[in-house]
């Protein structure tokens, strides 16, 4: 049976997270009175940026009675991760209601101290600061815990005092497992909203906020100008040009990209275009187009393309062009001198641009390489071209100004305090 599953962001300190697991597992396995080869939690390690689940992971999601995860910023900017916990909070939600109780096997855990206001709407309801784990974890977390060698006394009795929690929860709460066939594609984010829409914990204002435009169409459509259309779906942001090896699309791929380097994104397609350019230049925020170079051939979209590219040029907006051709896609690299020549005419100057415009990124690795330093580049070139703009504000006035004093307006009871007008 497993006891826990452990859940992170990875590349938090992987080396120091697999040391929590190994720890945590051998604190279980002695107050369940199990075995010490006993195999009680699961973490996975393995998972690349952009694969799939493997099918022992969603084995463990399915199976597994409780469901620990270590908060960090990047932890609520992970889509898998938000998957990871909607799987889990989806079954204890039945189970709870329909047992009437609160099982509290989903446990958050501070990674690091949480700052006000940075923990997800989601996991706020939880209880992550108990008195039992000891007060230096309340103030520290969990790393600082097993980090320091000062702490070795405090990280024991941390863990002693959650695998306690862990077991005393887990045989009081006889969780029944999910269902082991989960389509990840279909899993909702329990931290993201839809595509398009922000999450509840993320700023619209927010400088630096990368919003991702996806410049492709749907299957339907694409097959009026091209053969080859199955990494295509029922909607522009299902394109999927690296598939296989990664039959996700490529947006989804590009976020988990920009979560990983700290950066806030949303996602929608070229019918937005418009609104947000002018939102990006006028917060400094990040606009990055994710561009299928046989959109160039369907002329409304290529109409659009261009209106964006020299209306950029024309206001000195940073726009981010990256253009993926898989290799393997045969007829994409048959047609890819005219296509390219086509990508070049429409974006006109900002094509000239090397470091914003990247083209013929022929496999996902290379993506995976390329984003980082294109948003790294657009995110130098707004601050250094970016103007002050603050959001708007509910606690603005927005009467027009007084030229009769601060007192003096018909209507108006503040008076100086001695209820004399002043004559002066």
């Amino acid at each position: 049976m497993l006891y826990f599953f452990l859940s992170y962001a990875r590349g938090d300190e992987d080396a120091l997270v697999q040391r929590l697991y190994e720890d945590l597992s051998a604190e279980v396995r002695l107050i369940a009175g199990l075995p010490r080869d006993e195999r009680v939690g699961f973490v996975d390690r393995t998972i690349l940026l952009g694969e799939r689940w493997p099918q022992r992971l969603v084995e463990a999601l399915t199976t597994c009675r409780s469901f620990l995860a270590l908060m960090t910023p990047r932890y609520f900017q992970s889509e898998p991760c938000g998957q990871e916990w909607r799987i889990f909070a989806d079954r204890t939600a039945r189970y709870d209601q329909q047992n009437g109780v609160d099982s509290s096997l989903l446990k958050p855990l501070m990674w690091i101290p949480a700052r006000p206001g940075r923990i997800h709407p989601v996991a706020s309801p939880l209880q992550y600061s108990s008195h039992s784990l000891g007060d230096l974890y309340q103030r520290l977390g969990v790393r600082q815990l097993m980090r320091l060698q000062r702490h070795s006394d405090d990280y024991r009795t941390f863990l002693f005092e959650l695998a306690n929690q862990i077991v005393s929860s887990v045989e009081e709460h006889p969780l029944p497992e999910g269902q082991r066939t989960i389509d990840l594609r279909a899993t909702p984010s329990a931290f993201h909203q839809a595509p398009g829409q922000l999450a509840a914990d993320v700023d619209q204002f927010a400088p630096m906020l990368v919003h991702f435009i996806v410049a492709a169409s749907h299957r339907d459509e694409m097959s009026t100008v091209r053969q080859y259309v199955t990494t295509y779906g029922n909607h522009a942001l299902d394109w999927a040009p690296y598939g296989p090896p990664l039959p996700d699309p490529v947006v989804d791929y590009a976020r988990e990209i920009a979560a990983d380097h700290s950066y806030r994104s949303t996602v929608v397609d070229l019918t937005e275009l418009a609104r947000r350019a002018e939102q990006a230049a006028r917060y400094n925020q990040i606009l990055v187009l994710i561009v299928d170079a046989w959109l160039t051939r369907l002329p409304e979209q290529r109409q659009s393309l261009a209106a964006h590219a020299t209306a950029s040029l024309r206001d000195g907006g940073t726009t981010a062009v990256l253009i993926p051709s898989s290799r393997d896609d045969t007829e994409t690299r048959e047609h890819w001198q005219s296509l390219s020549r086509a990508c070049r005419e429409i974006f006109d100057d900002l094509a000239s641009d090397d470091e914003l415009y990247r083209s013929n990124i022929l496999t996902h690795r290379a993506f995976q390489e390329e984003l980082p330093e294109v948003l790294e580049v657009a995110r130098n070139r707004v601050f250094s071209r970016g103007a002050v703009h603050r959001p708007p504000s509910l606690a603005t006035d927005t009467r027009p100004p007084r030229i009769d004093g601060p007192w003096g307006a018909e209507g108006d009871d503040t008076t100086p305090e001695d209820g004399r007008d002043d004559e002066r």
